[in-house]
């Protein structure tokens, strides 16, 4: 559960005598200790699984600003690596992904690291690759669930900025026109400036609105259950979302294809 040794000798303290109570630096012996004997264990444990592992969630943790490189199997729930720093660099990546010989996919965060991590194992890969033989499967990577409705709301946040901007430009405009008339000045160049102003914010509003459908049906897909109530499994999930974000199409939803 991640508690400190401190919280580990509190709820030792709930539960036992007080004369049986340990001290902070015995609870921490015993924690060194069941580490050493674990880590053993585990060393074999990560062997036989290796093989078995296809997909892997991966993200950092910090403790006193020391990252902490870890990965996860999405079905399993199993924790599968844990490497201390030294940072978050391609090369520490590339050192967590490389022992998973069978890896075909990484689901994270998007970020620069972890991403050069996976194309350093790729291109390893390749370079092994024994004469004649089939292409290795190459390792491909998506953005987990939290980081692409995060990027779906930035990029609607930004396009209804847009929106509002353009409206505020054509109004503007359309506040030229009256003055001039009043003056008797020739309004045509001006009112042509104000319709196309106004035109532009009509199309950027339905843009905004057709993508604000999309990604609202989008978030359903991405959710834990379909409309009828029944849980999600794969394949259907990601029919639903294909189909959900058919219109975000365009450089600016490059990450929606992140699942």
């Amino acid at each position: 559960m991640g508690l400190r040794l401190t919280q580990i000798v509190i709820l030792l303290a709930i539960v036992s005598p007080r004369r049986m109570v340990p001290s902070r630096a015995t609870v921490g012996r015993w924690v060194h200790q069941s580490a050493q004997q674990s880590s053993a264990i585990l060393r074999v444990l990560d062997r036989a699984c290796q093989r078995w592992v296809r997909v892997l969630c991966l993200d950092e943790l910090f403790f006193h600003r020391e990252p902490i490189l870890m990965g996860v199997e999405p079905i399993s729930l199993a924790w599968l690596a844990a490497q201390r720093g030294p940072g978050r660099s391609g090369e520490s990546w590339s050192q967590v992904i490389a022992p998973w010989p069978h890896l075909e996919h990484v689901i994270a965060d998007g970020g620069q690291g972890l991403e050069r991590g996976v194309k350093l194992v790729n291109e390893a890969r390749l370079e092994v690759q024994e004469p004649e033989a089939e292409a290795p499967a190459l390792i491909t990577m998506g953005l987990d669930v939290f980081h692409t409705q995060r990027e779906l709301e930035r990029v609607l946040q930004r396009l209804w900025k847009q929106v509002e901007s353009q409206m505020e430009t054509a109004a503007k405009a359309d506040a030229k026109v009256e003055p001039a008339k009043r003056r008797g000045s020739d309004t045509r160049g001006l009112a042509g400036s104000a319709g196309r102003a106004w035109r532009q914010a009509e199309r950027r509003f339905e843009e905004a609105v057709q993508a604000q459908a999309a990604v609202e049906q989008s978030q359903g897909a991405l959710g834990w259950f379909n409309a009828s109530g029944h849980l999600y499994t794969r394949e259907p999930a990601q029919q639903a979302l294909d189909e959900a974000t058919k219109p975000l199409q365009g450089e600016r939803w490059k990450k929606r294809n992140g699942c």
